[in-house]
């Protein structure tokens, strides 16, 4: 009998020490709840997905009840996750294993894999956690992990540097206690050997780690090479009714933001007028473009400018109800949204009908807009034009008002989306907005700011 690898005894000494054990998805275990929290953990941060995954467990606490939810119940509960399709592969999978395998998860690596959504490691994740199996997995902070010990040159998404961490994995995992073995992995990597600020004095496996003898583990795992990402422009058409009810379109369910409610697209706001025409029969009475910002894909950027436009009456225009609606924005339906479009309605019923989202600019009664102050930027340390009131009530906001132009607020809102869709933050939790909070700050001061690098799609 092989004697046991004194790297998984190190990781499994400090796991019993250190390791988390008290997290949701680590009661009352079961391949369905392993299977929920492991798709939702894909380059997401535990402490995010934990209100998503109590939420979800509330609504569905089976694969019968998930499998039994329409979509758009299903893609409501994910709103804010990001990468939509992980939630309609879950749904389509749930289908799967409530219909034909009538209700039982596979218990083999192959047959987990053949459902939608479920690679290599998240079904290594299932084997060795719900089913007790000898199973590796390589999720991000376990790449980061072996790489930064054993020091292996190269990006993990290269197909050569990808295949030997996986050699790696397998020749650590133990043959007991696998289970624990993968949460401590996992735990060992969110929780000491980050990204940015590996705490290696605490680390259990710092007494032979190859990185930290040479003095680079912050070089490790290699960077994705970086390319320069092609930007797109589209306009969302905001059509607000007389009733305060907001025009949404189901997307199709392939490509960007498949299967959610999105305002339409126009290419140009001078054709918003005759959009509205076209479509609903009426000129609205006021159109309004508001300052545009950008939104971040794993494969370019876009640049959305909302264009708003108001009508004096509500259009009874013949529509199917399964893909357009109103949106009341009193009393929300339960439905899948975009982020930028989440956070857009979110806007409106904030500042209300004549407000500015970005800059809490008020329209006259004729929708335009009246003039700016100008400010000296502490951003741009010149004089450029002011926001026309405060962006929010309080100190902070009237700092923003004093110190900081239209501009300057403009390109942070670009920059704080693009970090809520990179870090995946739930603008619900009082940690991630403490954060922007903070962020936001450092921006604006000069200070060294956290820099948004984009999605990096899961891996199977």
């Amino acid at each position: 009998m092989p004697s046991p690898d004194p790297f998984a005894l190190r990781v499994l000494d400090w796991f019993d020490a250190h390791g988390r054990k008290d997290l949701p998805w680590q009661r009352d275990t079961s391949p369905y709840r392993v299977w929920v929290s492991e798709i939702m953990l894909q380059q997401t941060q535990v402490k995010t997905v934990i209100p998503y995954f109590e939420s979800f467990m509330a609504a569905f606490p089976d694969v019968q009840a998930l499998a039994a939810a329409p979509e758009d119940a299903v893609l409501h509960l994910w709103t804010g996750l990001g990468y939509y399709a992980r939630a309609r592969n879950l749904h389509r999978a749930a289908k799967q294993v409530a219909g034909s395998m009538r209700g039982q998860f596979p218990a083999s690596l192959e047959g987990l894999c053949e459902l939608p959504g479920i690679g290599r490691s998240t079904a290594g994740a299932i084997l060795s956690i719900a089913f007790g199996q000898r199973a590796s997995i390589l999720d991000g902070n376990v790449k980061r992990v072996l790489a930064r010990y054993h020091r292996v040159d190269g990006w993990p998404g290269q197909s050569a540097v990808h295949q030997q961490l996986w050699e790696i994995a397998e020749r650590h995992t133990p043959t007991e206690r696998c289970a624990d073995y993968t949460q401590a992995m996992m735990d060992l990597g969110a929780t000491l050997c980050t990204r940015s600020a590996p705490d290696c004095e605490r680390c259990p496996l710092a007494t032979d780690c190859q990185a930290l003898a040479h003095g680079d583990q912050r070089d490790y795992p290699g960077k994705k090479p970086r390319k320069v990402m092609p930007v797109k422009a589209t306009c969302f058409l905001i059509v607000r009714s007389a009733d305060d009810e907001i025009w949404l379109e189901k997307r199709p369910p392939s490509g960007i933001w498949g299967g959610l409610w999105c305002f339409p697209e126009i290419d140009a706001a001078a054709t918003a007028t005759q959009q509205c025409l076209d479509r609903w029969g009426t000129e609205p009475a006021s159109v309004e473009v508001r300052p545009g910002f950008r939104h971040t894909f794993s494969h370019y950027h876009l640049d959305i400018t909302p264009v708003v436009a108001q009508l004096d009456s509500t259009p009874h225009a013949v529509m199917e109800a399964s893909q357009q609606l109103w949106y009341n924005l009193r009393q929300p339906p339960r439905i899948g949204l975009a982020a930028p479009v989440a956070a857009l309605l979110a806007q409106l019923v904030e500042f209300g009908a004549n407000a500015n989202p970005e800059t809490g600019a008020q329209t006259d009664t004729h929708g335009v807009l009246r003039m700016s102050r100008m400010v000296f930027c502490k951003k741009y340390k010149k004089e450029m034009e002011g926001l026309d009131k405060p962006p929010y009530p309080g100190p902070k906001g009237q700092d923003v008002f004093d110190n900081v132009s239209k501009q300057a607020w403009q390109d942070w809102q670009s920059h704080q989306t693009m970090l809520i869709n990179e870090k995946h933050l739930s603008l619900v939790d009082p940690e991630a907005r403490k954060y922007l909070q903070g962020e936001m700050d450092k921006y604006f001061s000069g200070e060294d700011y956290d820099r948004a690098e984009g999605y990096v799609p899961p891996t199977k």
